[in-house]
Order: C-alpha cells, then structure tokens, then sequence
C-alpha cells in the first residue's frame, strides 16, 4: 500500500489565503489603517500614544505572521516556534476583536443603532469566524 500524503489543496488554499490576507493587514496597520484587530485594539486603549504603539507592534506581528505563513508553502516549517507563537497572539487578538466589534460595538448584536440590519451583522460575524476557524486550522 502507498503512503498516505499530508497533502491538501484546501490548507493550501487556506495558508495562502491567510498568509496575505495577515500581510496586508499587517501593511495596512503601519500606514494607519487596519483590519478587525487594530480595530479592537483601538476601541480598547483610550490613551494616543499607547494605542498608535500597539497598533504599530500588532502590524509587524500580523506582517511577520503572513509572511511566514506564505513562504512555508514553499520552505516548509523552517520557523518553528516563533510562527506559532505570532498565530497564537494573532488568534486572541482576534478573539477580542469578534467580541469587540460583533458584539460589544457599535453597530453591534448587543449595542444596534437605528440603521441596524441583522443580516449585515450576521455576514460580518460569520466572516471574522471564518479567519478565526481558518487561523486554527493553520495552527497545526
């Protein structure tokens, strides 16, 4: 009998995916701008100076992460315990950030305003669990 491959087009897919999807992220976050988890870190963090921080040290995590994540594609596991280690600092921010955003926020499940649409909400949420099933998943 043949050996059973470690082979998946769809992890694949899901690395490469991430992989950008963080270094993008993490591109975005120090030119200012970010994704869900600088966003959650924003609505923390009262105080300027710490959050730019933050938001700077967050950046180059998500930047690192998705770079590694790509290149492991190719070179395989060569970084060890240092991507796991971002990953895992990526997955509870990004915990913090569904419970931010989707539920404690603005627009949110538990603080709607007028022009709130549940549908909208539900596609949102649903996406920031798809990233947080799919940041899992690459864990190992």
């Amino acid at each position: 009998m043949g050996k059973a491959s470690n082979f998946s087009l769809g992890r694949l897919l899901l690395q490469i995916a991430v992989g950008a999807m963080l270094t993008v992220a993490g591109i975005w976050a120090l030119q200012g701008g970010g994704d869900a988890g600088i966003a959650a870190i924003r609505s923390i963090i009262e105080a300027r100076n710490i959050e730019s921080i933050l938001c700077i040290v967050f950046g180059i995590i998500e930047l690192i992460a998705g770079v590694f994540l790509i290149l492991s594609v190719f070179i395989g596991d060569k970084f060890g315990s240092l991507g796991k280690i971002l990953m895992i600092i990526i997955m509870i921010v990004w915990i913090v950030a569904i419970v931010l955003i989707d539920f404690l926020g603005s627009g949110s499940l538990l603080k709607h305003g007028s022009h709130w649409n549940f549908l909208s909400w539900l596609y949102g949420f649903a996406y920031h669990l798809i990233v947080l099933g799919a940041i899992i998943v690459l864990q190992d």
